[in-house]
């Protein structure tokens, strides 16, 4: 996949330079896209882009507990600024820094800040407690000392061991990641243990920090001869591992921490010469005068390779898991809320169909609206009846019904179908007319114009065609009452067969029930493919701003691999 590299200013940029900082933007950008699941991540990447052009650097001392790493940060200071004891002692990341006077800034996991001039503060706040724990109220210590080397702008890490609890060795782990040089301190009567190689390796080579040099101590405790086996040891170690140093810096110098620290409070040149400590003093002189030009990419760009594969995977992870997203709790009560209401609304529309369908049968129907609607008829009043009566008595014992189906389709969100209705007003189309009137004559042969019956828009205008649509829906002066007897203005007229209107009743709400229960069972089927919706584990729904997060992440993931694939293993 191409895509659009991003535009630097112009400059005289080395290409692994440029390289670099293409690395860095999208590594930000990537680090914008990381969800809450990868926060740790999300701090390491933000941390690696920006030590590239950051102006101090940081060098940490890392080892076990007890092997001197507050004495030979001590011995390079010349003062017992840190604390040192023969147990566990350093109970946080101390950041030794510039400053024209001594003084200790204490910064607390709450944001506030403690200042004290001096370093006594360090036995309260930075030294593990009684039950060898290191204090959760306190983020971070900053020592201020006006020493000629942390001037140059370099910073010194003095960190808790790493054989203790796990909670130091977590913090570690973190600080490690801001350093530009790791100091590996080394115990020369056990040279090289089997948890020193596994830190070197997981701690630090596999997360692409090899900017490491090894310190040996306290070989002033060794015998002559053992001193000599030892040299040969740490010639093929130092011949052995590669790491990215500055010119003139070697990557092992062997000092004996406490004979250097007590060298240097007594001010003896030729004893701290002889306990190794000049030697590591000019390397790290090297580096200091080697900040005004920038870190080589040389130096960055394995860490930042190693990053950006992390990331990658972070990037595919969540690009995963879009399409097999976990329901969230609320999905989750949400579907069991429709699990619990489902089977009530299919028992509550079953009941009212039944009821519906007991109450459309024919025998029902005549039985309680016969006598009206035959009277109605009988005097011309058919409609305002059909309104009045069994319009209502419809529409009280559908609305159940119909509602059912609406909650059903609110709860299971599907699609509501059209309600069930049967209009009963006269007002319908031509179409709808089931016939047309005959004509009626009289004996001096004049024609009154033809009358059609209107259909009732159930269909049901079919009983009320010929002459008795006419006589029903025309008016009263084309029938003849059930007693037989004709009307006054109808002397002259040819007599309309006498009705039965009871008989033309049931013959209307037996058709009425027909095309009712026709039209409850279609409502029926439809409404049951609503309330008995299949219900399934909900799962992230797809939308435009969720398409759009998924393009983002494939995108940036893309552009990720293309870039670390177009580093140099020569370089990394």
């Amino acid at each position: 996949m191409t895509f659009r590299q991003p535009k630097l200013p112009a400059s005289d940029m080395s290409p692994l330079k440029i390289e670099q900082e293409r690395l860095c933007s999208t590594l930000r950008r990537a680090a914008g896209l990381l969800d809450n699941h990868h926060a740790s991540l999300k701090a390491e990447v933000i941390e690696a882009c920006d030590r590239v052009n950051h102006p101090t650097y940081r060098i940490a001392v890392f080892g076990p507990f007890n092997y001197g790493k507050s004495t030979l940060l001590n011995a390079l200071l010349g003062e017992k600024t840190l604390p040192m004891d023969l147990v566990p002692t350093t109970g946080a990341a101390i950041t030794v820094k510039y400053g024209p006077e001594p003084r200790t800034c204490i910064i607390r996991t709450d944001g506030s800040i403690q200042e004290e001039t001096g370093t006594s503060a360090l036995k309260d706040y930075a030294v593990l407690d009684e039950h060898r724990q290191m204090r959760t109220d306190v983020a971070a210590v900053d020592v201020y000392c006006p020493h000629p080397l942390l001037k140059l702008g370099i910073e010194l890490i003095d960190l808790p061991g790493t054989d203790d609890q796990q909670a130091q060795n977590d913090l570690v782990q973190k600080q490690l990641l801001s350093a530009d040089l790791v100091i590996q301190l080394l115990d020369g009567r056990k040279l090289m243990t089997l948890a020193e190689r596994e830190n070197l390796r997981d701690w630090l080579l596999d997360r692409g920090i090899n900017s490491v040099i090894f310190v040996v101590n306290f070989l002033n405790l060794m015998e002559t001869a053992d001193r000599q086996q030892v040299a040969l040891r740490l010639r093929f170690l130092a011949e052995s591992f590669r790491a990215q140093l500055p010119d003139g810096v070697s990557n092992l110098y062997p000092v004996d921490a406490l004979p250097a620290l007590r060298a240097r409070l007594k001010g003896d040149a030729a004893a701290a010469t002889q306990a190794g400590l000049p030697a590591l003093e000019a390397a790290l002189q090297t580096i200091g005068a080697q900040l005004a030009s920038g870190r080589p990419p040389e130096q960055t760009l394995p860490r930042l390779k190693v990053v950006a594969k992390t990331t990658i995977s972070a990037l595919k992870e969540q690009i995963d898991s879009f399409s097999v997203a976990e329901p969230s709790a609320n999905d989750l009560r949400k579907l069991e809320l429709k699990q619990k209401a489902q089977p009530l609304i299919q028992s509550g529309f079953k009941q009212d169909v039944e009821k519906l369908r007991s109450w459309l049968a024919p025998t029902n129907l005549q039985a309680h609206y016969r006598l009206g609607l035959a009277e109605a008829l009988e005097v011309g009043t058919t409609q305002a009846w059909l309104s009045e009566n069994l319009e209502p008595a419809w529409r009280d014992r559908t609305q159940p019904v119909i509602n059912w189906v609406h909650q059903a389709s609110e709860m299971f969100e599907q699609a509501c179908p059209p309600d069930l209705k049967m209009a009963f007003s006269e007002n319908v189309s031509e179409s709808e007319i089931s016939g047309a009137a005959e004509p009626i004559s009289n004996t001096d042969q004049e024609t009154e114009p033809s009358i059609a019956p209107v259909a009732i828009a159930t269909g049901l205008g079919w009983i009320l065609g010929g002459p008795l649509g006419a006589a029903v829906l025309g008016g009263t002066s084309h029938f003849v009452n059930k007693s037989g007897r004709k009307p006054k203005n109808a002397e002259n007229k040819t007599a309309a067969p006498t009705i039965d209107f009871a008989q033309q009743a049931d013959i209307y709400l037996e058709r009425f029930s027909q095309e009712a229960r026709s039209a409850l069972k279609t409502y029926e089927i439809t409404g049951r493919k609503v309330i008995e919706t299949r219900l399934s584990t909900p799962t992230a729904e797809s939308s435009p701003v969720r398409e759009s997060q998924l393009g983002l992440l494939k995108s940036t993931a893309d552009q990720l691999s293309e870039l670390v694939s177009g580093i140099s293993l020569s370089i990394v």
